[in-house]
């Protein structure tokens, strides 16, 4: 008889950037035996799993609720689906797969659940930690976590300092934390290209929120300009509805002006070929930003700030926040943003010799196939 392949949900919610970011991991397991099936909100993107051979999952949520009654239906549903499937290993990957789907596959009777920290989000970013309800959403956020992470067999994390909080708040023993260098960096996807510094060009690409540090590009970008006014400032991505999110009539009065070229939606590898240096000013909770490790991968210098996740990726930062492979600098700080953008202008060959360095550090602790074995290990799959 013929053995019974091990079965495994992997749950993201959001099915285009799971795929984007995970998809060697997919084809990892697959290569193993074992039958994969996508958990997801984005039911017009369900064409990404039939293409690949694989089953959708549609478990539809609200990104921004938190409606008691409709989580509970949302656990639920998670419960009937994995019962249903008689999945073997539920795999997530952002908070409300982490928390509804560990819960629901636990109910479900599956004892081989993984969620993914990959970042603690907006619960536990600082900006606005004084307003009645962000203490409010961390509770709550605190205590779903808690029993969500009480459910897991294991639970991966992408830098030391979300492990070092949660266990500190004691909603997970350290013994249960797997510390994971990001989602990986694939280096077919992001191939190494010379950086060119003519012309100059910054580069910053992330969801349009305030606390990514969009405006603190924007009004570095325009100190720059008064000194260097050939350099040439991009961004790409989506403008967002979230509360945090920058308005389109703040983003018109940079780019009517000149200061700000925004993309919208682009193919990253080409924007990365044709930038100088990538920017990702955030002093938001990030897990390891992917956007950073495709710009290492694509050997481009980088300026991030020293927050949880992204100081991951500046290699031996000196006092001054000078790495091998870029500058972190403090958050919400225009004015040192701008500093570094006028040094890196000024240093062409030094921002080449810091885009290689990065490629070489992207190559030693962010390689995807490095991560994705550690993850399948954990998950007894190798």
């Amino acid at each position: 008889m013929e053995d019974k392949k091990l079965k495994i949900m992997m749950n993201s919610g959001r099915i285009k950037i799971f795929f984007y970011t995970r998809k060697k991991l997919v084809e990892s397991i697959r290569n193993k035996g074992c039958e994969v099936i996508i958990g997801g909100y984005e039911k017009e993107n369900e064409h990404l799993c039939t293409e690949s051979g694989l089953k959708f999952a549609h478990i539809p949520f609200s990104r921004a609720g938190m409606n008691p009654f409709a989580d509970m239906k949302v656990i639920n549903k998670y419960r009937d689906y994995i019962r249903n499937e008689h999945i073997d290993i539920y795999h997530s990957y952002t908070a409300k797969p982490n928390i509804y789907g560990s819960i629901g596959a636990k109910k479900a009777g599956v004892d081989r659940i993984y969620p993914t920290v990959n970042g603690l989000g907006y619960a536990f970013t600082e900006s606005g930690s004084g307003s009645l309800k962000f203490k409010l959403i961390r509770f709550i956020t605190c205590r779903l976590y808690k029993k969500a992470f009480k459910c897991a067999t294991k639970v991966f994390f992408q830098n030391h300092d979300d492990i070092d909080e949660l266990v500190r708040r004691k909603l997970i023993p350290a013994d249960k934390c797997v510390l994971i260098p990001g989602s990986g960096i694939d280096f077919d996807m992001f191939p190494y290209s010379k950086a060119s510094c003519e012309p100059f060009v910054f580069l910053m690409a992330t969801r349009m929120l305030v606390s990514k540090g969009v405006r603190e590009y924007f009004e570095a970008a325009r100190i720059v300009k008064k000194a260097h006014p050939e350099v040439i400032f991009q961004i790409a991505g989506a403008l967002d509805s979230n509360p945090d999110g920058i308005r389109e009539e703040e983003l018109k009065s940079y780019t009517d002006d000149g200061t700000i070229e925004y993309l919208g939606f682009v193919d990253m590898t080409e924007a990365l070929k044709k930038s100088s240096v990538f920017v990702l000013p955030s002093f938001y909770r990030e897990g390891i930003p992917h956007a950073v490790l495709e710009a290492m991968g694509t050997g481009r210098a980088v300026i991030t700030c020293s927050t949880p996740g992204c100081k991951e990726t500046i290699c031996d930062p000196d006092s001054t926040g000078k790495g091998t492979n870029g500058f972190l600098i403090p958050p919400k700080n225009s004015a040192v943003l701008a500093e570094k953008m006028m040094w890196m202008v000024e240093h062409p060959d030094e921002v080449i010799k810091m885009g290689d360095a990065g490629r070489k550090y992207a190559e030693d602790r962010f390689d995807a196939e490095k991560v994705n074995k550690l993850i399948m290990e954990t998950m007894g799959i190798l």
